[in-house]
Parts: C-alpha cells; sequence; structure tokens
C-alpha cells in the first residue's frame, strides 16, 4: 500500500485518499480512493479525526505492509467500544453469560497473533493505527497491538498471548466508571481528582474479577499497570516480582501509547522524546526486559508518517535506519512553505545537523 500520513490541519482540497477514515467504532465514514473537499475536511475535524492516510507522488516507490489488516483492526475496535460500553453499566455480571469475552475476543485475538507471526511479530506499522486522538477504545487497542508484538517476541505461548491481550483490551475499563468531567479536564487535576483517576485500577480490577471467563492474570494487568518497579507506583506501591510479567510489560507499551497521543491537557509527545523518557525509567520504574523488546520490535517512526525538519523542510519516513532502529530514514518533499521541492533522502541517525521538530502525522 502507498500512504502518507498527514495531519489534517495540514490536508488540502484536493487530496485523494489513500486508506478508509473511521470513527471511534471502526465504522466506515470516507472510503478509500474519496478525494477529499474542504467540506469533507471540515467534517472530519468536528468528528474528531487528526489525521488520514493521503496518496502522494512524492512517495510513490514506498510500500507498506500493515502488521494488522485494517479489517481486523476495524473490527476489534468495534468490539471493544461496545465491550467496555456494556462493561460501564453497574450490575452487568448478572447479564452477561460466563463465556462472553473469550466469545467475543478469543478468535479475533487469534487472529491479529497470526497476523502478528505472519510479519515476524515486526511493529514498523503500529504506530499507524490511530485516527482520533486520545480515545479510550482506540488507546486500548493500540495498547495490545503493541503488546502482543513484545509476547510474540519474548516467546509467549497462545493461550498467554490472548490473554496478554484480553487484559490489555480492557485494562482501562475501570476508567468508564469514572466522571467524564474529570477525564476530560483541560487542566491540573486537583488532588481529589487524581486520586479518582487512580481509583480506576482497582475499580477495573473488581469489575473483570465477577466476569468468570477472564483470567486472574489478564484482571492483574488492570489492577497492576501503573505499579513501577521502585514501589512510586499505584494502587498498592508494588515493587519488582511483586507486579506480574504482563502487567510490567503493559506498563512500558501503556506509557509510550499515552505519551504519543493528543490529550485535552498536553499536546502528544514527539516520538523519540517519549522513547527517551521509556530509557530514563529503564530498571527503576520500568521493566528492562519489556523495554528491551520495544527497542527491538517496535519502529517508534512508521514508515509513511510525515514529519517537520529542523531546517524546515516537510519530509516522509520511507525506511528504518539500519544503524539505529529508532532513527528513521526519511525523503524530503516539500519546503516550509509547503512548496515542492527535489527530492532527497537523509538518514537522521547519521546526520547530526538535521532532526525531526514535529510530526505532521
Amino acid at each position: 500500500m502507498i500512504v502518507r500520513w498527514v495531519a489534517l490541519k495540514y490536508i488540502k482540497p484536493g487530496s485523494t485518499l489513500a486508506q478508509r477514515v473511521s470513527d471511534e467504532r471502526g465504522r466506515t465514514l470516507l472510503a478509500r480512493g474519496i478525494v477529499l473537499t474542504e467540506s469533507l475536511i471540515k467534517r472530519l475535524n468536528r468528528v474528531g479525526i487528526r489525521a488520514v492516510c493521503i496518496e502522494s507522488k512524492s512517495t510513490d516507490d514506498v510500500i507498506v505492509t500493515e502488521m494488522v489488516e485494517e479489517v481486523t483492526k476495524a473490527e476489534l475496535l468495534n468490539v471493544t467500544y461496545e465491550t467496555l460500553e456494556e462493561l460501564s453499566v453497574s450490575g452487568f455480571s448478572n447479564r452477561l453469560k460466563p463465556t462472553f469475552l473469550r466469545k467475543r475476543f478469543g478468535s479475533l485475538l487469534e487472529d491479529v497473533i497470526q497476523q502478528l507471526q505472519a510479519n515476524n511479530g515486526a511493529g514498523e506499522q503500529l504506530g499507524s493505527v490511530y485516527l482520533t486522538d486520545g480515545e479510550l477504545f482506540h488507546h486500548s487497542v493500540n495498547v495490545t497491538f503493541y503488546a502482543l508484538t513484545l509476547g510474540l517476541h519474548i516467546g509467549l505461548s497462545s493461550a498467554d498471548l490472548v490473554d496478554l491481550g484480553m487484559g490489555t483490551l480492557l485494562h482501562d475499563v475501570g476508567k468508564m466508571r469514572l466522571p467524564q468531567e474529570i477525564l476530560r479536564k483541560p487542566g491540573r487535576l486537583d488532588k481529589a481528582e487524581y486520586r479518582a483517576v487512580q481509583s480506576h485500577a482497582q475499580l477495573g480490577y473488581d469489575m473483570l474479577r465477577e466476569l468468570r471467563d477472564f483470567s486472574t492474570k489478564s484482571s492483574l494487568i488492570a489492577l497492576q499497570h501503573h505499579e513501577r518497579l521502585d514501589g512510586s507506583g499505584y494502587p498498592w506501591g508494588l515493587k519488582e516480582s511483586e507486579i506480574h510479567p504482563f502487567a510490567q510489560l503493559t506498563a512500558v507499551v501503556d506509557v509510550y501509547e499515552a505519551l504519543t497521543a493528543n490529550r485535552v491537557y498536553r499536546q502528544a509527545f514527539l516520538p523519540h522524546d517519549a522513547y527517551a523518557i521509556l530509557l530514563a525509567d529503564k530498571g527503576t520504574k520500568l521493566s528492562s526486559s519489556a523495554i528491551d523488546a520495544f527497542s527491538t520490535t517496535i519502529s517508534i517512526y512508521p514508515i509513511g508518517m510525515t514529519v517537520r525538519l529542523s531546517n524546515g523542510d516537510c519530509a516522509v519516513v520511507i525506511k528504518p535506519s539500519a544503524n539505529n532502529h529508532q532513527v528513521p530514514v526519511v525523503r524530503a518533499i516539500e519546503n516550509e512553505r509547503g512548496e515542492p521541492i527535489s527530492p532527497y533522502e537523509l538518514n537522521l541517525a547519521t546526520a547530526s545537523d538535521i532532526h525531526i521538530v514535529t510530526c505532521e502525522s
């Protein structure tokens, strides 16, 4: 697939979608091949779409293999949306069948795992999952894709991979019981509000333990994904081996995914800045082995991402650098005024005087 991911605010009328655009439930809003008009761009902005994938002659030789098929992503997103909505209702456990979650997620997660295995468990294109900013459903699916990629890398069994997937899909379910005005507050939380947000870990665990087909190890992901090795996390201040390995793995990808998404109270971190934060906490707050697996399997700048360079030029990521998996090779295609230039390629791992200053997708 030929792709170039561009932030909606930089899209010009006349651009052609190279990939469909979906809503928060994975349902199609605009199909691939649609030519965007000013009114369509405004419509996408109103519903919270922040980036789209467009055709680009400047990158028509850049071929991207999606790690998870678009139809599978959409189905998993929709099922996650429906499930979180159902679980948000008090007294849900009396209405749901004992095998409700296994039937709903089991075969779908197995399909995702098979697709990741077929692509050698690599994560080059997992960064293109996002379509809206920071919605719980998108965050949960993204965290799951990252976690399963790491799980495959460290050799988890098929059964453990499914348990890991179910746990990560619902790791934030406790937030469904919190007031939206707290979760969406644009300013700093006060102490009471912060304690309320922290309570989502215990709330989620308590909810999931009522479901007979949800394993203990999956439930512990909800309870412990904010615990830290040095005891500084919550809700119990657990340390090192007291934290389940699945929760330690989830903590790494949860932090990275949250940092690289826009929030109501801050803009997204650049991927390399978020990665640096992970490295700063390696072995102290976050698992060294999980971060090592992340470093080996995930490209933080996926192929097709549009970036702005420190020299002002606009460029597209075309491949990871052989020297450093987390620093890409880019192709510059426009100047700072948005005018086409003679394309040139640059390996940012070896270019000491030029770096990425912002992502435009």
